[in-house]
Order: structure tokens, then sequence, then C-alpha cells
């Protein structure tokens, strides 16, 4: 799925690997990813965004979705009105 990624990205995978084991980890990043057409995490709205989707999931990874959204809100992405989860 992900040869080469920047810190954002494998951060975020790190945290769902801990949170649900690697394969399901990896599987749901990639699924999540494909669902935003990103092939990485750039900036602080794209975290955002993944986080958004990872609280859907709920279980595990909803925690870690909530934890890295507010990751991306100190990191300075703006919550769209209507999207908070």
């Amino acid at each position: 799925m992900l040869a080469t990624v920047n810190t954002m990205t494998e951060t975020a995978c790190s945290r769902l690997i801990k949170a649900v084991g690697r394969e399901k980890g990896m599987r749901v990043a990639g699924e999540v990813l494909n669902e935003l057409g990103l092939r990485e995490l750039q900036t602080p709205t794209d975290l955002l965004n993944f986080s958004n989707h990872l609280i859907h999931k709920g279980g595990a990874i909803e925690f870690v979705g909530r934890a890295l959204k507010v990751s991306a809100l100190l990191r300075g992405a703006v919550e769209n009105k209507g999207a908070a989860a």
C-alpha cells in the first residue's frame, strides 16, 4: 500500500497499528486513504479528514481517530461546519 510515506502518514498508520494490529491497521489506513483519494497525508486538513473517517468506524479505530483529530486541530486544521464527529 504505502512504499515511502511522510511523517504525518507514518504516525497515523503507526497509531492504528498499535491499536488494532499491523494487518488491520494497514488495511484500514489504505481503505480510508483510498476513500479520500489520497496516497498520503500532507496537510493538517488531510489528517482531520482521515481522522473523521476513522471516528465513524467505531471501537478502537474510533479512539485513534479522535486522538488524531486533536492532533490535526492543534496543527491548524479547521473543522467544516456540520462535519464534526
